[in-house]
C-alpha cells in the first residue's frame, strides 16, 4: 500500500509535535540557571530537524525542488550555528 500525501503530513505533524515536546522538556530541566552547552546543542538540533520536516512536507518540496529545499534548510542551520557560537564563546 502506497502512503498518500495526507498520511505523510499526518506522520510529519506527529514528529514535529514530538520534537517540540522533547526540546521543551530538555529546556525545562534547568529552571533557574542558563542551559548547559549540551542542552543548547540538543535543542538546536531538534529545531533544525523540525525545520527540515516543515520545509520538505508542509512546503511541498520533498523530491520536487531539492536545491530550494537545501537552501531553505541552510538558513536555520546558519542561525543555529550563530546561536551556538554566541552561547559557547566568552564575551
Amino acid at each position: 500500500m502506497k502512503p498518500t500525501h495526507s498520511d505523510r503530513l499526518f506522520s510529519s505533524t506527529h514528529w514535529i509535535i514530538l520534537l517540540g515536546v522533547c526540546s521543551g522538556l530538555v529546556s525545562a530541566q534547568w529552571k533557574q540557571e542558563a542551559l548547559p552547552a549540551i542542552a543548547v546543542v540538543v535543542v538546536l538540533a531538534l529545531t533544525v530537524l523540525k525545520t527540515r520536516l516543515i520545509i520538505l512536507d508542509f512546503m511541498g518540496l520533498r523530491g520536487r525542488h531539492p536545491r530550494l529545499a537545501a537552501t531553505l534548510a541552510a538558513w536555520p542551520v546558519f542561525f543555529a550555528a550563530v546561536i551556538l557560537a554566541k552561547a559557547l564563546l566568552p564575551g
